[in-house]
């Protein structure tokens, strides 16, 4: 796993790859930015000028409000971040994608023969699945991350193994299905569930890393398209 994710690391570097590392880190950054003034503005809008108190008291009650506010901000920040930021940031850079997974091939594999062509309707459509799953089971389960916030470490292997089955599901079929029929990509993947698995825990660390996670959808791309081909028995079921 770590040998593929330095070849990974190491291709950042590429032309290509940076070009959506790019388009993925402004939008992901725009997109947040956004986020946080809307709860700035959630949390700022009650006004204490108004509150019949003295004036001491008054200044107190101010700086105590901030405070809270500030806080709140930052946890709701990084929940959001934890919980949505896979699915956010996928959406953003989903459609760009492929272009990471042909400019890896091109590097390493050149001996394969050609992609099986996808439909823009399947591309979409794998996307939009992927984010709303996330979104969706993550905010799903948060009641039961909020009563395992008092039981660590299982919060965190709640987190890890939901988030790393759904993404290396993900990144695995958005490699498998330029090779394969997604019906052959599904046995594919069952055949190999606990080493796709674990590249998907790797790659869930990443995204609760500060900036890392912002170039992980390119990285995790790259990542599993050295996964994909370095697993046994894919000439198996792949089609020459």
């Amino acid at each position: 796993m770590l040998s593929h994710l330095s070849k990974a690391v190491a291709q950042l570097g590429d032309p290509r790859l940076r070009r959506v590392l790019v388009i993925g880190i402004l939008g992901s950054l725009f997109l947040f930015v956004l986020l946080s003034g809307a709860i700035w503005v959630s949390v700022t809008q009650f006004d204490l000028s108004d509150v019949p108190v003295l004036g001491w008291l008054q200044g107190l009650l101010g700086w105590a409000f901030d405070l809270i506010a500030g806080f709140l901000l930052g946890g709701t920040l990084l929940t959001v971040s934890l919980l949505l930021f896979p699915g956010v940031a996928t959406i953003i850079v989903g459609f760009f994608l492929e272009e990471v997974v042909t400019a890896v091939e091109d590097r390493h594999y050149p001996t394969e023969p050609p992609a099986r062509p996808q439909p823009t309707g399947e591309v979409f459509a794998s996307t939009v699945k992927f984010a709303v799953l996330v979104i969706g089971l993550n905010i799903l389960v948060l009641p039961l991350y909020l009563l395992l916030f008092f039981a660590p470490p299982f919060n965190l292997i709640l987190y890890y193994l939901l988030n790393g089955y759904l993404i290396s599901r993900e990144y695995f079929e958005l490699v498998a299905f330029r090779r394969m029929e997604p019906m052959s990509a599904g046995a594919m993947r069952r055949r190999n569930r606990g080493r796709v698995l674990m590249a998907g825990i790797l790659l869930t660390f990443l995204l609760t890393i500060p900036v890392v996670n912002f170039l992980t959808p390119v990285l995790a791309t790259a990542f599993m398209v050295h996964v994909f081909h370095g697993l046994p028995g894919r000439q198996e079921i792949l089609p020459a």
